[in-house]
């Protein structure tokens, strides 16, 4: 016979130790999502940082235009919101208000200035 003797008892572990580490394991394994989510969620996309590019775009050109209107359009696959007022503090100047929406018509990037 190879291997020694038959009655030689191998240790191993409980039910006990074996529920303890998975519970273990899982613990430390949820702790790594909400970690990892919380990562996805604050981080800054390529999707808001086109947003903010396309919306300065948008203001360099409103800002340039003469016949200054309120207006919608779209760019890339996002919708833009331009609002155009008086400002509150002086009557000389304007108000620029752009908002880029993503194709579910969430709110992506936002960008106000006042122009004279």
């Amino acid at each position: 016979m190879a291997g020694g003797k038959l009655n030689t008892r191998v240790k191993a572990s409980t039910i006990m130790e074996v529920v303890v580490s998975m519970v273990i394991i899982v613990i430390v394994f949820g702790i790594a999502m909400m970690i990892y989510t919380n990562v996805l969620r604050v981080s800054v996309s390529v999707k808001k940082i086109r947003a903010q590019a396309l919306l300065r775009e948008a203001l360099f050109n409103a800002e340039r235009d003469s016949a200054k209107i309120t207006q919608t359009f779209n760019a890339d696959d996002f919708r833009i919101e331009q609002e155009i007022k008086p400002s509150v503090q002086d009557k000389d100047l304007t108000d620029i208000h752009l908002t880029a929406y993503d194709q579910n018509q969430q709110k992506i990037a936002e960008l106000e200035k006042v122009i004279d």
